[in-house]
């Protein structure tokens, strides 16, 4: 799932606003999806490509679904204005919604005909138009304009650049999945870096293009000899697209973020590392290991001084760019940690914004229907180490990570993971079961929280309004409209993890 917000377009191009800002009509839009009296209907596809009937738990718990009657042709305005958008795939096909419409239904569906698409992101500074990348199961990428796609009545993409994977058709091994071990898993493009993105497989190459050139060209890249180490290259011709390969593991990388500069990259793999390299120099920093099994999202703050890792251990870890290792590590997860991401928008209520006091919100979702939310306090995972009686730190005997306690790990350097009682331990400050089925997508925006499922239903969670004397509602038991009981305000003071001193005492939470 990815939320786009389309600028307006340039005045020299004869535009026409069409759709309400991202802004203006947010909470009204949210307010009709999530508040429509006994429980509006959502539809999704269901895993055999059918439309069925999706009854979440809340009865003020509507969704953006998909349905077998939405059209690609709905004809409404030319989409020349600026306006938010959630786009999101299944099966053979990609959808658009109008994050602020009354209409649940997509207002695009674009179908890709031979390989279904499976990643998907957006560039608002794109200078060309071209702004939306699709990476689909074939290994390939499209490049097109989200705008176009909107105006365009068909269902096909129009007007796009295919940048195709070659290596698709190399070293097809059927034992490890043959063509599947090609397929696209992240597409992410690169801030600060006009017109350069790079593509993720599941066979453990990430590849990087430059969108101005060819995407049809030929190229070739030297064997990977071992494929548990990192090995960098370099296209032999200027006119080559991918520009470069980056082997980084052995199977499939599962998830790419860049720091909000650009100069970072982070993945993490079914080997169950996380890597963060210096994007420009082509350099690995550090990395760290799970605890259990692959490591499977992983996301950045908004300052780029934290990541955040889950996966297969049904636990969300805290890294921290300055120290160079894991600083905290949550648990409330009961299956795998699907996506991560903190929330760019939320600030403590009555903050000084100092060092010590800054505070950060994130939240996850995971395979057991479940969005959690975190408080991470730095002045509380700033402890020191455990001291014996003589004074002298502890250290977890034989522990090759020991040495690193006092000091950041040498650059270049994967690191096992530390023991748990070394680490700060986490607890969420609310965990709301918000879906029938496992989730798959988490987006933070200015007035609402988005979650999606694998069955591809869409929830949009209004944040609560706090009036400017940033008064707080002062009862767990208030409830909006006619909710149930499962949809009254959860705060901590309801939540079992709610006493650990890992957190202060947040504003409360409100789930319609």
């Amino acid at each position: 799932m990815t939320v786009a917000y389309l600028k307006e377009k340039p005045a020299g191009q004869g535009s026409t606003p069409s759709t309400p800002s991202a802004g203006s009509g947010m909470r009204s839009a949210a307010a009709r999806l999530l508040g429509t009296g006994n429980g509006s209907r959502a539809l999704s596809f269901g895993s055999n490509g059918t439309s069925r009937a999706v009854s979440g738990s809340s009865r003020m718990g509507g969704g953006i679904g998909v349905s077998t009657s939405a059209s690609g042709s709905q004809g409404m305005a030319n989409y020349d204005g600026k306006g938010a958008y959630i786009i999101f795939n299944t099966a053979d096909t990609l959808f658009i919604s109008d994050l602020n419409s009354h209409d649940k239904d997509p207002i695009k569906s674009i179908h890709f005909s031979s390989s279904n698409p499976l990643c998907h992101a957006f560039d608002p500074e794109a200078k060309d138009g071209h702004d939306l990348l699709v990476g689909v199961f074939s290994g390939d990428v499209y490049s097109m304009s989200l705008r176009q796609q909107l105006q365009d009545p068909g269902k096909k993409p129009v007007s796009y650049q295919h940048f195709v994977n070659r290596d698709k058709d190399k070293d097809k091994d059927p034992s490890q999945g043959g063509a599947a071990s090609s397929r696209s898993t992240c597409v992410a493009w690169v801030p600060e870096r006009e017109g350069i993105f790079v593509v993720s497989h599941a066979d453990g190459n990430l590849y990087v293009y430059d969108k101005c050139k060819d995407g049809n060209t030929d190229w070739t890249f030297p064997t990977v000899k071992d494929q548990s180490q990192v090995l960098i290259s370099h296209a032999k011709s200027s006119k080559s697209n991918p520009i470069a390969r980056w082997h980084i593991c052995q199977g499939a990388i599962n998830d790419i973020s860049f720091s909000p500069d650009g100069a970072y990259l982070a993945t993490v793999g079914r080997d169950g590392h996380l890597r963060v390299f210096d994007f420009a120099k082509e350099q690995l920093i550090f990395g760290g290991k799970s605890y259990y099994g692959a490591l499977l999202c992983c996301s950045w703050s908004a300052d780029g001084k934290y990541l955040l890792s889950g996966g297969e251990d049904d636990l969300v870890q805290v890294w921290s760019m300055d120290d160079r290792k894991i600083v905290a590590w949550g648990e409330g997860h009961n299956s795998w940690v699907s996506a991560v991401s903190f929330d760019p928008y939320w600030s403590p209520p009555n903050s000084d914004e100092t060092e010590e006091n800054v505070m950060y919100r994130f939240g996850s979702i995971g395979q057991d229907t479940q969005l959690l939310l975190w408080d991470l306090a730095l002045e509380e995972i700033a402890v020191p180490l455990r001291h014996p009686s003589g004074g002298s730190p502890t250290f977890s005997s034989g522990s090759p990570s020991a040495q690193w306690d006092n000091a950041c790990p040498p650059a270049g350097v994967l690191q096992p993971s530390p023991r748990m009682r070394d680490v700060p331990k986490l607890s969420p400050l609310v965990a709301h079961r918000v879906h029938v089925d496992p989730l798959s997508g988490l987006e933070f925006t200015s007035e609402s929280i988005l979650t999606i499922c694998r069955e591809g239903l869409i929830k949009i969670w209004a944040r609560p309004i706090h009036s400017e004397s940033n008064q707080q509602p002062d009862s767990s038991e208030q409830v909006v409209g006619n909710a149930t009981a499962k949809d009254k305000m959860l705060t901590s003071s309801n939540k079992a993890g709610a006493s650990s001193p890992s957190f202060k005492q947040p504003p409360p939470v409100l789930f319609t």
